[in-house]
């Protein structure tokens, strides 16, 4: 793995603080917020030179992107990209095995893609003058995509067991509206302090 590769990676895991265990756009946004301000300068110029003009060189801006597009259909296959399910009888999580069978064939899931797009941002420096072949439109989306990600794999209902899908088949009532544990692990929980939710 290529340093600046190398770099993103740690620096996106670095941020994620273990307290903000669910979010939605809002919580999307300040852990790339965080990690950008935690690059190192060759790292911080390689990322706001794959970002478009329209944002400033900020990446929160876009990191909410991947939600946005994966049921568009030319970015329907990354839907199972945002999270892994492990078996039901196993608490840990082992790459070589969870990555090779059930829903992350081929690494199809959060820690497959981590591990490609991670790859792709290593060959920034590599360049291309092949017009045929738009290098930097793809590191441009293997940035936001890792971004995101890095977001989503430390979601607990992200990384979770085969047979609840990550909270999904838990029905329940949020203040008097029918919804399932994931969406409101994801979309409301960040608005509530923790110490009032229970």
């Amino acid at each position: 793995m290529q340093p600046f590769g190398l770099f993103l990676f740690i620096a996106l895991a670095v941020i994620l603080v273990p307290g903000a265990v669910s979010w939605s756009k809002e919580g999307h946004m300040i852990t790339c917020r965080i990690a950008q301000n935690l690059l190192k300068p060759e790292a911080a110029h390689a990322v706001a030179q794959l970002l478009p003009e329209t944002v400033n060189g900020d990446l929160s801006a876009l990191c909410v992107w991947p939600d946005q597009i994966r049921h568009w259909y030319r970015y329907r296959w990354t839907s199972p990209l945002h999270f892994i399910d492990t078996p039901d009888d196993s608490c840990t999580f082992d790459h070589s095995i969870i990555c090779t069978s059930g829903d992350c064939v081929k690494d199809r899931c959060v820690a497959g893609a981590i591990q490609n797009f991670t790859s792709q941002l290593s060959h920034y420096k590599e360049g291309s003058t092949d017009r045929r072949f738009n290098l930097a439109d793809n590191l441009t989306e293997a940035l936001l995509f890792l971004s995101h990600f890095m977001g989503d794999i430390h979601q607990p209902l992200h990384v979770g067991f085969t047979s609840d899908e990550g909270g999904n088949t838990i029905d329940l009532r949020w203040f008097r509206h029918k919804s399932n544990l994931h969406h409101v692990r994801i979309s409301n929980h960040i608005f509530f302090p923790t110490s009032n939710s229970f």
